[in-house]
């Protein structure tokens, strides 16, 4: 159910979003998700990639609402699922999350976090399209990318 603390497994986190969607469906509601992937991490070190990412699920669990579920995507992906949360809301939790990961100093360090968004019905009408979307988001405007200067 969970892989670390209170991030949930890739596989309850879809169960979770098919539930949420069919849930903003029927109230006629908001659905927003960000996509937090966390890169140039050395392969060989796989305890500081695990530590890191931990790390960043701490740090985004505290800038949300207690009602927002984080979960682990494949690799070194967070999803943030926004429950009620239009694109302006996404847009402000994603500002606050770049804000404090660049003042903590991962693009320093020489991670990168990219952060992307995707809203319910905005982009996406189905389960299944909101996840199309979801993976094809690099493509999108809406990518934002913290690195070392």
């Amino acid at each position: 159910m969970f892989a670390f603390g209170n991030v949930f497994t890739r596989q309850s986190f879809l169960f979770l979003l098919e539930l949420e969607i069919k849930r903003a469906q029927r109230y006629q509601n908001f659905l927003s998700l960000l996509s937090l992937t966390f890169g140039h991490l050395n392969p060989s070190v796989g305890e500081h990639a695990s530590i890191s990412l931990k790390t960043l699920a701490n740090f985004v669990k505290g800038e949300l609402r207690e009602t927002d579920i984080v979960g682990q995507d494949a690799g070194n992906r967070l999803q943030v699922m926004l429950p009620y949360a239009d694109m302006t809301g996404a847009h402000t939790v994603r500002e606050r999350l770049e804000k404090i990961l660049y003042e903590y100093g991962f693009g320093r360090e020489g991670f990168t976090v990219e952060i992307n968004e995707v809203c319910f019905p905005t982009h996406a009408t189905s389960f299944d399209d909101l996840l199309l979307m979801a993976g094809t988001l690099e493509t999108m405007c809406m990518s934002t990318n913290i690195t070392s200067n």
